[in-house]
């Protein structure tokens, strides 16, 4: 028997999102240190907790709440943030404020696509349940993003795969095959998959990835 899922609008997903981003701009936050929902920036830390970051940048796409670009910035990173919802640019800005490292970030509100990115510009690109919103764009997009991270530096991933509720339009899966053969030549320090049961009728499947662009010879 085929598993039946409920259809959703993408548009009105982000407005759950913006709604929840509104009231915590209003409230209070109870959590200012970083925590995470995905595994990407978490195990990125294991593998870069003794390096001297110094002068490096680091791109934040869809930051959301802003907990992991001001994790990143607490590492040390000049971070720039973007996000399409005003109310997630001033929940970013107020974690920032709340957690002194308003200097370290550029909290922009703008989408994906609009953005510029020149080629080997940052040296961590964090890129976490964002890119299938770009529908066909979605591969180009994370193509356009590998270039932009500098030689030696990290590109963090985290998107949905089968199975998932249905969209409308569908959102643009990037598949464990398609991401292992982007990252070619890369050096993987994790990449995994797994399903997670959500709610008893919501199972979503994830993938991750934290890798490190060579050095040229």
């Amino acid at each position: 028997m085929t598993k039946k899922y409920p259809t959703l609008n993408p548009d009105k997903y982000m407005e759950g999102w913006d709604n929840l981003y509104k009231k915590q701009v209003e409230g209070q936050l109870d959590k200012l240190s970083p925590h995470f929902v995905h595994y990407a920036p978490l195990e990125f830390s294991f593998f870069t907790h003794d390096q001297d970051v110094t002068g490096k940048k680091a791109l934040d796409l869809a930051t959301g709440d802003g907990i992991d670009a001001c994790y990143l910035a607490q590492l040390g990173y000049h971070v720039t943030a973007i996000d399409i919802l005003q109310s997630a640019v001033e929940l970013t800005k107020k974690r920032a404020k709340a957690l002194k490292i308003e200097e370290k970030m550029d909290i922009l509100c703008e989408t994906i696509e609009n953005l510029v990115l020149e080629p080997e510009s940052y040296d961590v690109i964090l890129a976490i349940q964002c890119l299938q919103y770009l529908y066909d764009n979605a591969l180009s997009k994370l193509y356009e993003l590998l270039d932009s991270v500098k030689q030696g530096g990290f590109f963090l991933f985290g998107g949905n795969v089968k199975p998932h509720f249905r969209t409308e339009p569908p959102i643009r899966f990037i598949t464990m095959t398609e991401i292992k053969q982007a990252l070619k030549g890369w050096k993987i320090f994790s990449i995994a998959k797994e399903v997670r049961l959500v709610s008893p009728k919501d199972r979503r499947g994830y993938i991750w990835v934290v890798a490190q662009k060579p050095e040229k010879q």
